[in-house]
């Protein structure tokens, strides 16, 4: 009964708001349906049979608000959850002292090049290993400011950026250990110190039709009291369009995380992703993605000092299908998971993804 009144208190709003002002928003709903099967024994209930998972819904309002600010809201009903406020940031895109461009709000960091992609857009369904572990569930998501200005560097199309959070990007929940030392500490009510991130990137041309990106970005930031973390990362990305019908991408991406954890201790996690996508006849795609993980523990004070190493490795194959131009995608993808420790299993995902408004599910 709350998430209804709460989908209809939100869409009354964004009516009133149409009808109300001038600047006029655009509003969208997109929903995310998914079946799944897979022979994976840590989820026995589940497998080697079909599942239906809770449909997910995004609301996107946006729009500019005069020719230099745009604002953009977007909440989400993720698996079944009551509504939550996804995003909310304003950007000033023109007018500032140097070519400036300013950014603040709650939203997803430009930490890399998918990270500020929502789950529904991406052409093979499920978020790679490295984004689902260090990233956490929702990815790296913070009330933020930054900054961002172009480099005087050619042909070649180069921003630099950087920015403050408020410091709950990382943040974990509490294990069972944690909470009793919270409640007899009172560490809980502590406000975190501000995390800091930056971004370099830089496009340009290889050919005719070819465009080459490459980008690095750095974070640091709490994720328990007084425990930090830097996450860095280096991505490429490689797009060759010939027309709207036809095109090439491959992008890859590594990312390393580093926790404080105590004294004696420390965690080194670190993975990558890579894909290729081909689309032709505009409506049809198929690609590969290969991501994994591996995470090292040092334990100092050990008997043997040294490192506890875990590795996982997934393969995965996908397709799509645009049947009614951009308001519809359908998308199969099959995946074989190979942990360290544990048996390796396979899985496949069907996903049927719609738009009601002008934010598309996927991009041409």
């Amino acid at each position: 009964m709350k998430q209804t009144s709460s989908f209809f208190l939100i869409l009354l709003l964004a009516v009133s708001v149409r009808a109300q002002t001038t600047v006029n928003p655009d509003v969208s709903v997109v929903g995310d349906i998914r079946a799944f099967i897979h022979n994976d024994d840590g989820r026995i209930e589940e497998s080697e049979k079909l599942n239906l998972t809770d449909a997910e819904m995004e609301l996107v309002i946006n729009g500019y608000l005069n020719p230099y600010l745009y604002g953009n809201a977007t909440v989400a009903w993720h698996e079944g959850a009551s509504a939550a406020l996804e995003e909310l940031y304003a950007a000033m895109m023109r007018g500032l002292p140097l070519g400036m461009n300013l950014k603040a709000g709650k939203y997803l960091l430009e930490f890399g090049r998918l990270n500020t992609i929502h789950p529904h857009a991406y052409s093979f369904i499920k978020r790679p290993l490295v984004h689902e572990h260090l990233f956490g569930e929702h990815g790296l998501l913070d009330m933020t400011i930054r900054s961002s200005v172009l480099l005087p560097t050619g042909n070649a199309y180069t921003e630099i950026m950087g920015g403050v959070l408020k410091g709950e990007v990382l943040e974990t929940h509490h294990h069972e250990h944690e909470e009793e030392v919270v409640a007899e500490t009172g560490d809980d009510d502590e406000r975190k110190e501000l995390g800091a991130f930056g971004r370099l990137t830089s496009s340009f041309a290889v050919s005719e039709y070819g465009e080459l990106a490459l980008g690095s970005s750095v974070l640091r930031a709490e994720y328990e009291h007084g425990l930090t973390a830097w996450l860095f990362g280096l991505d490429a990305k490689y797009k060759w369009k010939e027309n709207r019908n036809r095109s090439f991408q491959a992008e890859a991406e590594f990312v390393v995380r580093e926790n404080d954890q105590h004294k004696s201790s420390r965690l080194r996690s670190y993975g990558s992703y890579g894909y290729i996508d081909y689309r032709f006849h505009r409506s049809y795609n198929l690609g590969l993605i290969v991501d994994h993980l591996r995470e090292k523990s040092y334990n100092h004070e050990a008997p043997e000092p040294g490192a506890e190493e875990e590795t996982t490795w997934r393969l995965g194959l996908f397709s799509g299908f645009a049947p009614i131009e951009e308001t519809s995608l359908i998308r199969l993808a099959g995946f074989w998971n190979d942990p360290e420790h544990e048996a390796g299993f396979w899985e496949v995902q069907l996903q049927f993804v719609f738009s009601l408004g002008p934010h598309q599910p996927h991009s041409f």
